[in-house]
């Protein structure tokens, strides 16, 4: 798991908002280069959702889910205290992956590079942000990517709903200039 700190960046794990913005290409790259990953995704979340922020900030949650991720999959979350930025980081991010705007919060939105485009973009709307079920449910998200199950359903356990994003290939360097001018807006 990778946090992106809103200022920062936090203790030597993750990124602040702005060197994540200007990197995010270079550090897909690098992930993919180096056997980091062979996936990403992005957990979001609604700031009004006490529950699942407390559960991100969870360490014992992190190193599990961290340890689940392993080579496979690199996870982001924005670990923010401003409504706006977290609002603004769902808004820009969902939309520039091609994540339709009736997507509910949270989900966990994975997707690969290859030649230098977001591809294969698939949505996991969560159900349960509490505390016992909520993590048990993003594990079990997590792991059914992993496993390469969650890619080819289309419907999912009962406790979530698997999207397919209409959009097939998004250009990792016109994704950065977007989510740069996007991410302008709310860095102070």
């Amino acid at each position: 798991m990778i946090p992106i700190y809103e200022q920062g960046t936090g203790r030597g794990i993750g990124h602040s908002l702005k060197s994540f913005m200007t990197r995010f290409e270079l550090l897909c790259q690098e992930h993919l280069c180096d056997g980091r990953a062979s996936a990403f995704a992005f957990v979001f979340y609604d700031f009004d959702d006490e529950e699942l922020r407390h559960l991100l900030r969870d360490q014992g949650v992190f190193t599990k889910l961290d340890r689940l991720s392993g080579v496979n999959l690199s996870l982001f979350y924005l670990h923010a205290g401003r409504r706006r930025t977290v609002e603004r980081f769902n808004a820009e991010f969902l939309d520039r992956l091609g994540v339709d705007g009736g997507t509910r919060l949270p989900c966990v939105v994975f997707f690969r590079v290859k030649e230098d485009k977001i591809e294969d973009v698939t949505v996991a709307e969560l159900e349960n942000a509490n505390l016992i079920h909520g993590f048990r449910e993003l594990y079990g998200v997590v792991e059914s990517y992993i496993k390469d199950d969650l890619r080819e359903q289309t419907s999912g356990p009962k406790y979530m709903r698997i999207l397919k994003s209409g959009v097939r290939f998004v250009g990792i360097e016109s994704f950065r200039i977007l989510l740069r001018s996007a991410l302008d807006s709310v860095i102070p």
